[in-house]
């Protein structure tokens, strides 16, 4: 049984090409395009990435820097911390043992944050002199110690 192909009469075979000479798809447009939707996720990545980068700044060096976003770090100064519930506003001073700048927050004051620990607040000098945090953080102890540990070190020199 063999098969045969019917086809119209006056219909020829279209020519193929000399073997060796077949037509091969170009990949040219397949690498551009890869290469384009790379380039785009490099350029959104890097763009992602510096805009959330805020390094720690101390507070002699945000006194040079006033009016500029930045990421103040520094130590709490006892005495300091004053909550303004009317207003809920909590201002404190950071300090790094050379220069102190005042801190106003905006919203609720952290559990830790405390005399004497480390505090990082998010936001710019005004020409007033003081810090206008729009984020606060209170940096943990490193070491945790229960309520009854904590009066024991304290008194001891």
């Amino acid at each position: 049984m063999s098969v045969t192909e019917t086809r119209p009469s006056g219909a020829s075979e279209p020519p193929r090409p000399p073997d060796g000479f077949e037509r091969k798809r170009s990949k040219l447009p397949l690498i551009l395009l890869g290469l384009i939707v790379l380039a785009a996720f490099v350029a959104v990545g890097f763009k992602m990435f510096t805009k959330s980068v805020a390094y720690y700044r101390t507070p002699t060096e945000v006194i040079a820097q006033r009016g500029v976003h930045v990421r103040l770090s520094g130590t709490v100064v006892p005495g300091t911390i004053v909550t303004d519930t009317a207003a809920g506003t909590v201002t404190f001073d950071v300090t790094d043992n050379t220069t102190d700048v005042t801190v106003v927050y905006t919203g609720p004051k952290p559990d830790t944050l405390q005399d004497g620990g480390e505090a990082v607040a998010e936001g710019a000098l005004g020409a007033d002199g003081r810090f206008a945090a729009d984020t606060l953080f209170a940096k943990c102890p490193s070491k945790f110690q229960t309520q009854d540990e904590q009066p024991a070190q304290q008194a001891q020199p």
